[in-house]
C-alpha cells in the first residue's frame, strides 16, 4: 500500500511539471497589451512615469517663465557704446548732435517732449525739473539691432527665441515688460515691423 501511494505522488508530480512546461504565457488584456511594465522600485507604471516627466518639465517650464520675468532688469537699448534706458537721465552729449530736434506737445506727460533723430533711431526725451528724460527710442533703420540683436524684417520665431513669450498682447504688439521699461515689438504678417522702447507707466 504504501508502495502505491509513494508511486502514485511521483506519477501526481511529474504530471504538475509536464502540465507547467506546457503551459504557454497568457495573452495580455487591457493595460497589459499596450506594453506597460511596472518598475516595483517606483511603484509606477512606464506610462505613469513618462506622464509624471511631462507634467514635471511643464512644472518646470513654468517656474522658468516666472523666474525669467523676476530676473528681468530694465530694457535697456546700447548704442555704439552708450547705454539708454527709458526713465534714465538723456544726456546728449554722449551720442553726439541729433541730425535733428523737434518739440512736441507730450502725450504722457505735462508740457512738451524733444524728439532727437539720428537717423537710425529718434529719441524722446521728456522734461523732469531740470533734466530730461528717456521717454522712448523708436527704430527707423531695419538694420539696426535691439540689444539682444532683433531687426525689423526678422520673424515672430526670431523673437520669440530673444524674448520669450512672457509678454503681453496688444492689438498686433506684442509687449515684454521688465521693471518700469517695456520692449513693444509689432508684428504683421509673422515679421517684426516695428520696434520701440519705452517708459512704462
Amino acid at each position: 500500500m504504501k508502495k502505491m501511494n509513494r508511486a502514485f505522488c511521483i506519477f501526481c508530480a511529474w504530471g504538475i511539471v509536464a502540465a507547467l512546461a506546457g503551459c504557454g504565457e497568457a495573452t495580455p488584456t487591457g493595460n497589459l497589451q499596450q506594453n506597460i511594465t511596472a518598475d516595483f522600485s517606483g511603484g509606477q507604471s512606464n506610462t505613469e512615469k513618462d506622464n509624471s516627466k511631462e507634467n514635471d518639465k511643464q512644472g518646470s517650464d513654468a517656474q522658468d517663465q516666472g523666474k525669467q520675468k523676476e530676473d528681468r532688469g530694465a530694457f535697456s537699448f546700447v548704442y555704439e557704446g552708450v547705454t539708454l534706458i527709458p526713465g534714465e537721465v538723456f544726456e546728449q552729449s554722449l551720442l553726439g548732435e541729433a541730425s535733428s530736434v523737434s518739440r512736441v506737445p507730450s502725450c504722457a506727460f505735462d508740457g512738451d517732449d524733444n524728439v532727437y533723430n539720428y537717423e537710425t533711431f529718434e529719441l524722446t526725451a521728456y522734461i523732469d525739473g531740470d533734466e530730461e528724460r528717456i521717454y522712448s527710442i523708436y527704430f527707423n533703420d531695419p538694420n539696426l539691432p535691439t540689444t539682444e540683436g532683433l531687426c525689423k524684417g526678422d520673424t515672430v520665431d526670431d523673437m520669440k527665441a530673444l524674448y520669450g513669450e512672457d509678454y503681453e498682447m496688444v492689438g498686433n504688439s506684442y509687449d515684454y515688460t521688465g521693471e518700469n521699461t517695456v520692449l513693444s515689438i509689432i508684428i504683421q504678417n509673422d515679421v517684426v515691423v516695428s520696434i520701440e522702447y519705452r517708459l512704462n507707466q
